[in-house]
């Protein structure tokens, strides 16, 4: 009994492998941990052998021949034994002797569309089980399925095995040109995208009839392309017969509609269009984090996230001082213990930092698809992943700068022009700063420089006994004690 966990592709290599009874049994022994299958072919004499190793890779099929020798490679040099790649070839999944099942979790979709959610990959546990044929191959299959296996994350209670391959075609249908999943899915989904994409871009950039035409037409080819798609994919060719002509119809119809009313949407809500770019954003970030830590523990999972979170949780935490509020205030040269800031605003301005600080985030779901395409395996690929890493920083630097330090300086800039020109300056993310005068009422105490009762200031508010002013003439800061001060409103060009 056989069982393979999480590889998505696979391959016989014939090896030759030299070295002591004992060290050769240690390398098998260490291919097997590994989830790889060994079986001896020929005993030539006590110090070589002829092994034939079934070898499994996760990630992309490009390159997957590579990762699969360069693995072999790794194992071998940590064994006593010496390895002699002789012949390596992909394994077909329907062949025989071994029937192959996806492990996934319950479908709760309607008899029809079931299947199709199914093979949409979605319920995958990123397990896969492949059994020699025999009469209790399903009961075999279904043991598998939930059995523990070492170095892996315990798979769910739940998990039932889907065959894959030939239970697809019936009989009338054989000559229909059918679409396996992995291209019919992704690519009607894309073209999907695409069609509402381009309705957005028509109601968001308000453009001219040409335009409409040119992208309704555009729309009206993807909705018929995705038709026929559809119509091909491996589900529904396998049911009853459908004509291709009203099934691109159909989807040509649909598509037009979900274009037209996506740009209705996009000139009625100017903000539509970049919530929809930010939406598509975080479901490819998700689906790279998805690639990175599918089949993996726990513990290795919350070695990729915690580095990557830790930002975001100390952004969240009281007193850290990582929001819009710090920089305007520098711009007075205060700080944010001389103002005080309404909870409800801190918490709007550190969501707005959480942009920033998800930084990490998307880089680690940059190295999911790095991962996926197996980008570790050579020393071209170190550099393809170190370059997305500098892409992903890089870009959360410029985020920084460009949504917290920019505006927040252009904001104290434009908060102390308008103090210099009589008026009361707009309030920024909680901080209402207001135009006064002063006028002691004893002995004035201060702390900076000494207030000048004919200048007028901006107060900041503050929670004390001690008030924080910025001269609006001179432009230094000063705190001065409220009850020996009279403050009061002016717009005035002088007090």
């Amino acid at each position: 009994m056989i069982a393979y966990d999480a590889y998505d592709h696979w391959f016989r290599m014939d090896v030759e492998v030299t070295g002591t009874a004992k060290g050769r049994a240690k390398l098998a022994e260490a291919l097997e941990a590994h989830g790889w299958v060994v079986t001896v072919l020929d005993e030539d004499g006590p110090r070589r052998a002829r092994w034939l190793v079934e070898a499994g890779v996760t990630g992309s099929r490009a390159g997957a021949a590579l990762a699969a020798r360069l693995t072999l490679g790794r194992l071998a040099g940590r064994s006593p034994a010496e390895v002699d790649l002789r012949l390596q070839e992909p394994i077909v999944h329907q062949e025989p002797p071994r029937g192959r099942y996806f492990v996934q979790r319950p479908v709760g979709w309607p008899t029809r569309f079931g299947p199709l959610a199914a093979r949409t990959r979605l319920y995958d546990t990123g397990r896969e089980v492949f059994l020699p044929p025999g009469p209790d191959i399903r009961a075999r299959a279904e043991a598998e399925a939930v059995r523990a296996l070492p170095g892996v994350a315990l798979p769910p209670a739940d998990g039932l095995p889907r065959p894959v391959g030939a239970e697809l075609d019936r009989p009338g249908r054989t000559g229909a040109p059918v679409l396996p999943g992995r291209v019919a899915v992704p690519l009607a989904s894309g073209l999907l995208i695409l069609a509402l994409l381009t309705g957005l871009l028509l109601g968001g950039l308000h453009l001219g009839v040409p335009a409409w035409v040119v992208g309704l037409v555009v729309a009206a080819l993807s909705g018929a392309t995705t038709g026929a798609v559809v119509v091909h994919s491996a589900h529904w060719a396998a049911g009853p017969r459908h004509s291709p002509v009203v099934a691109c119809a159909v989807g040509a119809v649909v598509a037009v509609v979900l274009a037209a009313a996506t740009a209705l949407a996009a000139g009625a809500s100017p903000k539509l269009w970049p919530a929809a770019l930010a939406t598509i954003g975080i479901l490819l970030c998700g689906n790279g984090l998805r690639l990175l830590l599918r089949g993996l523990s726990w513990q290795a999972t919350a070695a990729w996230l915690v580095p990557a979170l830790l930002p975001i949780l100390l952004v969240g935490l009281p007193g850290f001082g990582f929001s819009l509020h710090a920089f305007y205030l520098d711009g007075f040269g205060l700080n944010r213990e001389d103002a005080q800031v309404p909870a409800i605003w801190q918490v709007i301005a550190d969501g707005k930092a959480l942009v920033v600080v998800a930084g990490p985030l998307v880089a680690v779901s940059l190295l999911g698809y790095a991962r996926h395409l197996h980008a570790f395996r050579t020393f071209g690929g170190l550099a393809v992943a170190s370059a997305l890493l500098f892409v992903a920083f890089s870009g959360a630097l410029a985020l920084y700068r460009s949504q917290i330090i920019v505006p927040a300086s252009r904001a104290a800039a434009t908060a102390q022009q308008q103090a210099r020109d009589g008026r009361q300056p707009a309030p920024y993310f909680g901080i209402a700063a207001r135009r006064v005068c002063l006028r002691a009422v004893g002995e004035g105490g201060w702390d900076g420089a000494a207030p000048v009762a004919d200048h007028p200031y901006l107060v900041f508010p503050a929670a004390g006994d001690w008030a924080a002013l910025w001269d609006v003439r001179t432009g230094d800061t000063v705190n001065v004690k409220r009850e020996q001060y009279r403050i009061s409103d002016s717009t005035a060009p002088s007090c």
